[in-house]
């Protein structure tokens, strides 16, 4: 980092370079001690001046300056030095944008305190290009006006979150454990805004200590990440949030049309049929009415995976959609989320080499949606038919689609007709039909013995009648 010689003389034209870089250190107690070094000699210095505070701290910095500079020193006092903040009364914290000479001399006790209570001292430095303090109404580059108190304000929102999320435990034991304070560098080619923090009280939570005694100094780089990106946030324009905000939208809206067009799709045209019927067949059996893509932000192809077979074949059918019935919409979606990868280098620069673009990270988030939908699809074969209400806005399948085909052709559902199970041919079954037959023999003979004595019974009767009528006759 070059020095420039003057006050905001910002570098300009290095767009590539990155918006905001977050470099971090940290110094021991026991290490500033062995130097003869106290914490309170950072602010030592201007502690004992008289100046008093102005308004003037957003005007042309040039405005400020007068011949009164005051040596530079290459310890501790470095960060606050004359010569590089153009300020008589630099520093803030989470209370002030310009601390006073009381503040400061009670700063430098806490400081001083923490060191005695063997705590360790963090420096953070966010080093700010000048593009896009320009892009972001924070500086002008002809007047060379910069908006401090934006800036301060942004590391005032952020260190709370820093203190709490970026250790094992909450830094400081209660609200007012932490002493903290900023400056800003303005004689260097990039913008710098230095953050210091210690913890004042003693350090006794086990979590917190290394087996020596002495505290932990590691900064969580998932905590300082975001502490980056939300200083980063506090400070961009309105228009720059809002040009963000369309992409994400419209990469969202993509993204959730084609995931419906894509199971209609399939159920619904023949040429993926084949396509459809492989991937299904090289389903884990074991896994069968539990498939998904599982716990990846992607589709695992290899053998690590034991859906890799059928991954593989529905990234074959989702290249095939997306070059033919999808192809619109998802150039579209392409399209949109390449704009974001160009909006992040602006803001990353350097330190993005290397890493997924999000465009890529997008594209592996619609493919894995969209396979869990179509395996989604194959567990519902396992399953009564859906008797939702179809106006619900969700995916239907067919009765006469292609999910429903292979639903029928594998046998799977209430759709097929059961065969009736066999009757086993046991002893005891024997016993009980010769029963049943017995019972049925019995009752004919006993039927027909009733029969029988019925047609006798009649004939006794037909007797009867011709006797009676010959016996009529003779009277007559």
């Amino acid at each position: 980092m070059a020095k420039t010689g003057g006050f905001a003389n910002f570098k300009l034209g290095e767009s590539g370079k990155g918006s905001v870089l977050l470099p971090t250190h940290f110094t021991t107690a026991s290490e500033a001690s062995k130097k003869g070094q106290k914490f309170g000699d950072l602010v030592r210095t201007y502690a004992a001046k008289g100046s008093k505070v102005t308004d003037e701290n957003n005007l042309a910095l040039h405005d400020l300056l007068t011949d009164d500079v005051e040596p530079e020193t290459e310890n501790f006092g470095y960060g606050t030095r004359f010569s590089a903040t153009g300020d008589t009364q630099p520093l803030f914290n989470g209370n002030t944008l310009n601390m006073t000479d009381d503040e400061m001399n009670l700063l430098e006790q806490r400081l001083n305190m923490a060191q005695d209570n063997g705590n360790i001292l963090h420096e953070m430095a966010f080093s700010i290009r000048g593009d896009w303090l320009v892009e972001n109404g924070l500086y002008d580059p002809e007047t060379k006006q910069l908006d401090q108190d934006r800036l301060k304000r942004a590391e005032q929102n952020i260190v709370q979150d820093l203190f709490n999320r970026g250790f094992k435990l909450p830094l400081g034991e209660s609200p007012d454990d932490v002493v903290w304070f900023g400056v800003i560098h303005q004689d260097t080619d990039h913008l710098n805004m230095h953050l210091w923090f210690t913890k004042e009280s003693k350090e006794t939570r086990p979590e917190m200590m290394h087996k020596s005694g002495e505290p932990k100094g590691v900064l969580n780089f998932t905590a300082k990440k975001q502490a980056e990106s939300q200083f980063r946030y506090e400070l961009e324009s309105e228009a720059l949030k809002r040009a963000r905000g369309n992409v994400f939208e419209a990469v969202g809206e993509y993204r959730s049309s084609m995931k419906q067009d894509t199971l209609l799709t399939l159920d619904e045209t023949n040429k993926y049929l084949p396509d459809v019927k492989k991937i299904f067949e090289a389903l884990p059996e074991d896994l069968r009415g539990r498939w998904k893509v599982g716990n990846t932000d992607r589709l695992v192809t290899d053998e690590t995976s034991r859906m890799g077979p059928a991954n593989r074949q529905m990234n074959a059918l989702l290249d095939k959609l997306f070059a033919d019935d999808l192809a619109e919409d998802y150039q579209a979606f392409r399209t949109a989320s390449l704009k974001m990868d160009d909006l992040m280098a602006k803001n990353h620069g350097e330190q993005h080499k290397g890493q997924a673009k999000w465009s890529d990270n997008q594209d592996d988030r619609l493919r894995k949606e969209l396979a869990n939908g179509i395996y989604r699809q194959f567990n519902e074969t396992f399953k009564e038919s859906n008797t939702e209400d179809t106006n619900d806005n969700k995916f239907h399948k067919s009765k006469r689609g292609n999910f429903e085909k292979i639903r029928r052709e594998h046998g799977i559902g209430g759709d097929v007709e059961k065969k009736p199970a066999a009757m086993q041919s046991t002893p005891a079954n024997l016993k009980q039909l010769n029963k049943m037959a017995k019972q049925m023999m019995k009752g004919n003979r006993e039927e027909m013995q009733r029969m029988r004595k019925m047609a006798q019974e009649a004939e006794q009767d037909n007797q009867s009648h011709t006797v009676s009528d010959e016996s009529l006759s003779r009277h007559i």
